[in-house]
């Protein structure tokens, strides 16, 4: 169970989870996991209101996340809307960073 917990994991889950489902409009995609509450919390900002699309595709990635944990851990989505002037605020790791180029 430990396993679970380690930073590598919880990146490398989230990046998994992201293979194909990374909308254009994704900024950065965190991960945290609380063994107290059998709880993982994954964040994704977006450049502005997600779209549906976009907001759809980080769902189905936060299903892959948590698939990743036995039975009965939970999740916790949370989308944010930003501007690229206000900074992102990631959980406790980040998986997913857009480039700025």
């Amino acid at each position: 169970m430990a396993d679970l917990l380690t930073p590598d994991f919880l990146r490398a889950s989230l990046r998994r989870a992201l293979l194909g489902q990374t909308p254009a409009q994704l900024l950065q995609a965190s991960i945290e996991a609380d063994a107290r509450r059998r709880l993982v919390r994954v964040c994704f900002e977006f450049e502005g209101e997600p779209s549906e699309e976009a907001w759809e595709s980080c769902s189905c990635a936060a299903t892959e996340v948590i698939s990743d944990f036995p039975a009965p851990w939970t999740i916790d989505e949370i989308y944010v809307a930003r501007s690229l002037e206000e900074g992102l605020t990631p959980l406790a790791w980040v998986g997913y960073l857009r480039s700025s180029n």
